[in-house]
C-alpha cells in the first residue's frame, strides 16, 4: 500500500514538472537571431545556436517514406507464377490434310506455302499409272454387258409376245453411247436367237400336228373295221346256221370265223397304235412345254447374269473415274496452304502421304507445348498464356494471348528434358505485326509458352528464405 502511494507521488512529480516545464518551454528556446549575428558570438555559442541543415533531415525522411513504400508494395504488389513449356505451331483439327488416294506421279503444282485458295479451286495435278486404261477397259466391258442385257430383254419379251425382238436404243445405266455396229450386231444375234426358238417350236408344232393327223387317220381305220367287223360277224352267223343245216361246208364257214378273227385283230392293232400316238403326243407336248421353259429360263438367267455384269462394270468406270478425278487435287474449302510438302514435277507421292494442310480461314492455331515434371500439377485448362514466338522476338514484335485447352498426365520420355507432359494451347490470333504489316504464322514454327498457373506477394520471395531457413534450423541430422 505504501508502495503504491509512493508511486503515485512520483507520477503526480513528474507529471507537476513536465506541466510547468511545457509552459515555460518557448522561454527556453534560444532567441532569434540573423545568420551574420552568429558570427560575433564565443565560438561555442556560435556551434549551439548555428541551425543545422535541412539536407540530411529531408534524405533521411525521404529513405524512411521509401522504405515504408517498399514495404507495402512488397505487401500488397503480387507478381504473376508462370509455367514455361516449349512447344510449336501446329494446326488445329478442323484443318484439312491433303492425301492422294494412291501412289502417282506429280505432273503440276499449282500453289505455294502461305498461298491464300478459294474452295475448289486446282491445288495439285497427279498422273495415276494406269487409269486411262483402265478406265477404257471398264467402259468396253460396261458396253459389251449392256448390250447383252438389252439382247435378253429383247428376246424376252419378243418370246412372251410372239414378236420380232427389237433392242432399245439406249440403256439408262450406261452415260455414253453405243456404237452402231456394235447395236446392229447384237440386233442380228436377237434376231437369230429367237428365230432358232421359232424354228424349234414350229418343228414340234409340225410333230403335233403330224402325229394328231394320224392319229385321226387311225381313228377313221378303226371305225371302219368295227363296221367291216359288224358285217362280217352277221355273215358267220348266218353261214353258221347254214352249216348246222349242212347246206354249206365246213370249210366255208372256217373261212368265215377266220375272217372275222383278221378283223378283230387288225382293229386291236390300230387300237394300240393310237394308244402309242396319244403316249407320243403326250410326250411332244411336254417337249413343247419344256423347251418353252427352258428357253425362257436360260434368257432370265442370262438377263441376270447381264445385270449383274452391268452392275459390276459400272462400278468399275466409277472407280476408275474416280481415280481419274482425284488425280486432279482441289481444295476442300477456303483458307491458306501450309506445310507444302511436294514441289518437284514428276516427283512420286505415295498413298495417303501428306502433301500440304489448309488452314480454314479464320481458323485458330494450336500449340503442342512440353510442359516439365514440376510444372504439370499447377496447370489447369482454361489458364491464360502468353505465347512468345522464337522467329520474331516479343521485346521488339510483341506477344501473343491464348489459353490452356488441354493437357495429359500421360508422361513421355523426352531425350533432353526427361519427361516431360504434352499440353495444347489455343492462340488468340495467328498473326503478328511486324513492321506495320500482319505476317501469318506457320505452322513448325517454334515457340515459349509462359502459363499462368497463379499470384504471390514480392514479399513471399523475401520471407520464403528466411522462413525456410527457420524451417530446417534446430533440427539434427
Amino acid at each position: 500500500m505504501h508502495c503504491l502511494t509512493g508511486l503515485c507521488g512520483l507520477i503526480k512529480g513528474y507529471i507537476r514538472v513536465f506541466r510547468e516545464t511545457w509552459e515555460v518551454r518557448k522561454s527556453l528556446d534560444t532567441p532569434y537571431r540573423q545568420e551574420d549575428e552568429h558570427a560575433f558570438l564565443p565560438a561555442h555559442l556560435e556551434l549551439i545556436e548555428t541551425p543545422v541543415s535541412a539536407l540530411p533531415r529531408w534524405i533521411g525522411r525521404l529513405i524512411i517514406l521509401f522504405l515504408l513504400t517498399a514495404l507495402c508494395w512488397s505487401y500488397f504488389g503480387k507478381v504473376e507464377i508462370v509455367a514455361v513449356a516449349t512447344g510449336k505451331i501446329l494446326p488445329s483439327g478442323r484443318s484439312k490434310i491433303i492425301q492422294p488416294i494412291e501412289t502417282a506421279i506429280v505432273k503440276q503444282s499449282y500453289v505455294r506455302n502461305g498461298q491464300v485458295v478459294k474452295k475448289g479451286e486446282l491445288l495439285l495435278e497427279l498422273t495415276t499409272l494406269g487409269v486411262e486404261s483402265d478406265l477404257s477397259k471398264a467402259k468396253s466391258a460396261l458396253k459389251l454387258a449392256s448390250l447383252n442385257q438389252l439382247r435378253q430383254e429383247a428376246i424376252l419379251l419378243a418370246i412372251q409376245e410372239n414378236t420380232v425382238p427389237q433392242l432399245k436404243n439406249s440403256n439408262e445405266q450406261v452415260t455414253f453411247n453405243i456404237e452402231d455396229r456394235l447395236f446392229k450386231g447384237e440386233q442380228q444375234l436377237a434376231l437369230s436367237q429367237y428365230l432358232t426358238w421359232v424354228a424349234e417350236k414350229q418343228k414340234l408344232s409340225a410333230t403335233i400336228l403330224q402325229k394328231e393327223t394320224e392319229k385321226k387317220t387311225i381313228n377313221i381305220q378303226i371305225q371302219k373295221l368295227i363296221a367291216m367287223l359288224k358285217h362280217e360277224k352277221e355273215r358267220r352267223n348266218d353261214i353258221y346256221g347254214l352249216y348246222k343245216k349242212g347246206h354249206v361246208s365246213k370249210h366255208e364257214y372256217f373261212s368265215q370265223e377266220n375272217r372275222v378273227i383278221e378283223l378283230e385283230n387288225e382293229k386291236n392293232i390300230q387300237q394300240s397304235k393310237i394308244y402309242e400316238l396319244e403316249a407320243q403326243l403326250e410326250q411332244v407336248h411336254k417337249e413343247y412345254k419344256v423347251f418353252e421353259q427352258s428357253f425362257q429360263r436360260n434368257v432370265l438367267d442370262e438377263l441376270r447374269k447381264a445385270n449383274e455384269q452391268v452392275e459390276q462394270f459400272i462400278l468399275e468406270v466409277e472407280k476408275s473415274q474416280q481415280r481419274q478425278t482425284s488425280s486432279k487435287i482441289y481444295a476442300p474449302v477456303d483458307g491458306t496452304v501450309q506445310q507444302l510438302q511436294t514441289y518437284t514435277i514428276g516427283g512420286v507421292v505415295t498413298t495417303a502421304q501428306p502433301l500440304m494442310t489448309i488452314v480454314p480461314q479464320g481458323e485458330q492455331f494450336e500449340i503442342e507445348a512440353m510442359l516439365s515434371n514440376k510444372d504439370i500439377g499447377f496447370v489447369n485448362e482454361g489458364q491464360d498464356v502468353t505465347i512468345k514466338v522464337e522467329a520474331f522476338p516479343y521485346t521488339r514484335y510483341g506477344y501473343i494471348k491464348g489459353k490452356v485447352k488441354y493437357f495429359s498426365f500421360e508422361a513421355i520420355q523426352d531425350e533432353k528434358l526427361g519427361l516431360v507432359f504434352p499440353v495444347t494451347i489455343l492462340m488468340d490470333k495467328s498473326y503478328l505485326n511486324i513492321d506495320g504489316r500482319s505476317v501469318e504464322l506457320i505452322a513448325g514454327m517454334a515457340v515459349s509458352a509462359e502459363i499462368k498457373t497463379g499470384e504471390r506477394r514480392v514479399i513471399d520471395y523475401l520471407l520464403s528464405p528466411l522462413k525456410t531457413t527457420l524451417d530446417e534450423s534446430f533440427k539434427e541430422r
